[in-house]
């Protein structure tokens, strides 16, 4: 940060999750946004807000710029995560979602655009008529793995410019296949796959921000080389 980026207003940046000072994940998630900040010519203010204590969705924008749904799922309050993606969705709203978050955001979808009205995740709603996350085929927990990016239009291609990456993993759960086309509806879109199909990446086109990824990009995050999705996120919010 440049002796001119310490005097402008700071991009904030809301992250909605249960933070627990052990989880490496949480803490990655932290360590990813001081490294961006070292390379950014604008400062980033970031603020844990636990699902138990997320305000009416409507107030958000007088204190944030923008939300990240965090890893560490099943929430402590669901539905006031369900709540507040509904709202950065319907509102425009800058909205990013990793692991956990993009499973949530799925559900949402799936429910309140879609009309599956049962739609649930089994980690929280094991018993439910229709789960549209769903224990994967294998567990990623603590795991690298290859994804496709399979649109070339999306956020992800064109930020990584990449037809595969490696991604980094911490999350036994992810989209049913059993539910994919069902799910790919414009402008709802799944943007990457793992070798054996099952969806890595979503966006919904048309959206300011609205992006989710399974693998969590704060894994893969240095401060000699912070994570480009993580930056290209701050940038295109601060524009």
């Amino acid at each position: 940060m440049d002796f001119h980026s310490y005097f402008m207003k700071p991009l904030r940046i809301a992250i909605i999750g249960d933070f627990t000072a052990g989880k490496h994940t949480h803490l990655a998630l932290n360590e990813a946004v001081t490294h961006c900040q070292q390379h950014l010519d604008f400062p980033v203010e970031t603020i844990w807000i636990g699902t138990e204590n997320i305000p009416e969705p409507s107030s958000l924008p007088n204190y944030t710029d923008a939300l990240w749904i965090a890893p560490g799922s099943p929430y402590k309050n669901d539905n006031a995560v369900y709540r507040a993606i509904q709202w950065a969705r319907e509102n425009n709203f800058p909205l990013l979602g990793t692991c956990g978050g993009f499973q949530y955001m799925v559900v949402e979808y799936a429910k309140n655009v879609l009309g599956i009205a049962e739609a649930s995740h089994e980690e929280s709603e094991p018993g439910a008529s229709q789960l549209v996350i769903t224990k994967l085929s294998c567990s990623l927990k603590g795991q690298q793995e290859e994804v496709l990016i399979t649109d070339k239009d999306s956020w992800l291609y064109t930020v990584l410019k990449k037809d595969v990456i490696t991604g980094f993993f911490n999350c036994n759960y992810g989209v049913n296949p059993a539910y994919t086309d069902k799910l790919q509806q414009a402008p709802f879109a799944f943007t990457a796959f793992s070798r054996n199909g099952e969806v890595r990446g979503l966006e919904l086109k048309g959206h300011r921000f609205y992006k989710g990824t399974l693998f969590q990009p704060p894994l893969d995050s240095s401060r000699e080389k912070p994570n480009a999705l993580i930056m290209d996120f701050f940038r295109l919010v601060r524009r």
